[in-house]
């Protein structure tokens, strides 16, 4: 039987962690505790306030994330026929699908080795920098070397017939599910509601899993996103706010709202910032023309005192002074590589680096953003998410759209095998209704 991530000394190592990066006294919790005797301290510490000499202020309500938003947030026009709208969501969820598969191989290598894994072997196979799918056509004496996963041996995206089942890509389908079933005004409730009954519980990690046994034990949102869930500010709420800036375009606010009622179910603080920034930045990426137009939508749509928004804003001033990437890249790490390699800041940054040193284009946004290491799949999937709405499916390389052959594989139940454009022209009539 599957138990990860509900081992009571991992929740509390997990936990110290956590709640000292939110500013919170942890001293007197021993992490040599297991059992009840480590749930015990799990459930103290969380109930722990944060420190007053913290230096951010990071609200988990509604309300008091937008009493924290910066001051004069602005709503840009949406101006589009169904023509031009149909193919900037169709470039959406392509760009998604590409840049998640462009990462899908890596991920687990980039998280354990990160970008100078990644850069090493690329290198070496005279690939460097990504500008492509790449086979994994390897030697056995290449692929050990590098300790690269054996089970890649012989990875071919041409042997597929569309994009693979992937996490990245189930939560942006249960996103367009949700709207069908409950309408625009669903609520954090409905969404637990559809994964119970359409999402398989080995298909969600972290802290989606946590909070998926937190429904069961009949712990409801916003409680569920907290209780004993240590991967609270992971990147699972991040990767599953496309959908919500998809069925918004031109409005960042109202997709922040949605993604807050989709992220308060399983995150709190920067775990929920971190979906409404995504969803926002992908509302803005359907009217505005620059990525610098796209982020400071996102980030007006979360506190502006939060570990995110300051990490964001920090990177931004650097890269307007460095053009290079690879510094770019090694900005973040130095700066933040103390996170885990599945945590929302530090990936949100890659999404950022991608997005930011890629400069509209597509190939380069999503490579960069895979090339950065870290959670691959999900940094290469948002990058090309929201560029894909920004630039529309009609700008996107024909070789990151012909392998995927317009066919999505998901572990969601009613679309297990589904047309992306078909995808796409739901989203526009949930749009018009």
């Amino acid at each position: 039987m599957h138990i990860y991530y509900f081992m009571p000394k991992e929740l509390l190592e997990r936990e110290l962690v956590q709640a000292k990066e939110e500013g919170k006294d942890i001293s007197g919790i021993s992490a040599d505790l297991d059992g009840e005797e480590a749930l015990k301290a799990v459930d103290e510490l969380q109930n722990r306030p944060v420190s007053k000499d913290f230096p951010f202020d990071e609200p988990d309500t509604l309300d008091d994330i937008r009493a924290k938003r910066p001051h004069h947030v602005a709503k840009p026009a949406l101006a589009l026929n169904d023509e031009v709208l149909l193919d900037k969501i169709l470039g959406a969820w392509l760009g998604r699908s590409s840049g998640c598969w462009l990462g899908k191989p890596w991920e687990g290598f980039g998280m354990a080795k990160g970008k100078d894994g990644i850069k090493n072997v690329l290198v070496e196979a005279n690939r460097y920098p990504m500008n492509d799918y790449l086979d994994f056509d390897y030697s056995d004496e290449f692929m050990q070397k590098h300790q690269l996963d054996p089970s890649l041996k012989g990875y071919k995206y041409r042997d597929f017939d569309g994009m693979p089942e992937d996490d990245d890509l189930n939560y942006t389908v249960i996103g367009l599910d949700i709207i069908k079933r409950h309408g625009h005004d669903f609520t954090a409730v409905d969404v637990a509601n559809t994964w119970m009954m359409h999402l398989p519980v080995f298909h969600t990690y972290t802290a989606e899993r946590i909070a998926y046994k937190n429904f069961l034990n009949l712990i409801s949102p916003p409680e569920s996103g907290f209780y004993r869930n240590p991967y609270r500010e992971w990147i699972g709420a991040q990767i599953r706010a496309d959908f919500w800036g998809y069925v918004n375009p031109g409005n960042p606010e109202r997709a922040a709202e949605y993604a807050y009622r989709d992220a308060c179910i399983s995150h709190t603080k920067n775990g929920i910032y971190g979906e409404m920034f995504v969803a926002a930045a992908i509302a803005a990426a359907f009217v505005e023309d620059s990525i610098e137009a796209v982020i400071e939508a996102g980030l007006n749509q979360i506190p502006e005192n939060c570990r995110l928004a300051a990490a964001i804003r920090e990177f931004m001033e650097f890269a307007k002074t460095e053009p290079d990437f690879e510094k770019g890249l090694e900005y973040i790490y130095e700066k933040y590589g103390f996170y885990h390699p599945v945590h929302t800041i530090n990936n949100a940054l890659i999404v950022v680096a991608g997005l930011v040193y890629g400069n509209l284009d597509f190939s380069k946004t999503i490579s960069i953003a895979v090339m950065g290491g870290w959670d691959t799949d999900c940094n290469g999937a948002t990058a090309g998410s929201i560029l894909g709405a920004l630039l529309g499916a009609k700008k996107i390389p024909e070789k990151w759209i012909d392998p995927i052959n317009d066919t999505l594989y998901t572990g969601v139940q009613g679309y297990n095998k589904v047309k992306i454009s078909d995808l796409a022209k739901e989203t526009l009539d949930l749009i018009k209704k």
